[in-house]
């Protein structure tokens, strides 16, 4: 076992299969999500179950945090019961999460005033690469301290970025998913005109992906009805536009183009929390 002991926080589809490779490694892991279920998933790959994300923090020396929307990540570090009230002095506390640049700044803030070290570490690739290990991550923060918390990260995936300063992650994880959004947007209008004209898009995905027109989104296509956070990464980017005083009229298209969608999708009508 390494002497590293990693905290995590948020155990959904990407912190299980996360979880699941980092102990793999060989690092201690103790877990908390609300969900009763998911920290039994996790305690059944060797991780210890926690009833808080202070009581996670509490001996860890790097805690990974992952819910999907900023109040659950602001509520796990800075509550009552949060990642802060339980980390010790020299900590690491890494943001999985996708959140916004300024958000990010701010709990670094908050850390920095308990003594606590904060990176911010969104990762790309999905609940694909969360499963496959070969994640991507962004990284904003100091090196010394991404550094600490890499041998852990690269257990999920090899490929780590460091952006720059606090935020940097975030910026650089907010600009590849309106990539990805566009994309998907663009391949859902062009198989539906290919239907309208007989072709079939199990005929014709096959061949885009031999052609240029190629992209993540088509070569994972039986996967992408998986996108609740689609909407919520397009308002991100367009609060960085406007915080920048730049005109993005792509992204606002994108912002509602995403919405049928995700409806398609099953996913909620309730896109903003």
């Amino acid at each position: 076992m390494s002497d590293l002991k990693i905290g995590f926080v948020g155990l959904g589809r990407m912190g299980r299969p996360m979880c699941r490779h980092i102990l793999k490694a060989g690092f201690p892991v103790a877990a908390y999500d609300p969900v009763a279920e998911s920290v039994k998933t996790v305690e059944s790959y060797g991780g210890v179950g926690r009833p808080s994300p202070k009581a996670v923090a509490d001996g860890s020396d790097v805690v990974f945090v992952m819910p999907g929307f900023y109040n659950e990540v602001e509520d796990a570090i800075c509550g009552p019961e949060g990642v802060l009230a339980g980390a010790t002095k020299g900590s690491v506390i890494v943001v999985a999460s996708t959140i916004t640049p300024v958000q990010a700044e701010a709990l670094a803030a908050r850390c920095r005033e308990k003594g606590v070290a904060f990176v911010d570490a969104p990762v790309c690739q999905g609940e694909i690469g969360a499963e496959g290990g070969y994640l991507v991550w962004l990284a904003g923060g100091e090196e010394a301290d991404i550094e600490t918390a890499r041998p852990a990260m690269a257990a999920c995936g090899l490929e780590i970025f460091h952006l720059g300063a606090v935020g940097a992650g975030m910026v650089g994880k907010a600009l590849n998913n309106m990539l990805l959004w566009a994309a998907l947007t663009a391949d859902h209008e062009a198989l539906a005109i290919a239907e309208k004209h007989g072709v079939s898009k199990e005929k014709l995905i096959p061949a885009l992906l031999r052609s240029s027109g190629t992209n993540w989104p088509l070569q994972n296509w039986k996967d992408m009805n998986k996108i609740p956070w689609a909407h919520k990464d397009m308002q991100i980017v367009l609060e960085m536009g406007d915080r920048a005083g730049l005109t993005l009229p792509l992204s606002g298209l994108l912002r509602e183009q995403v919405k049928p969608i995700m409806k398609a999708a099953g996913m909620s009508g309730d896109f903003i929390r």
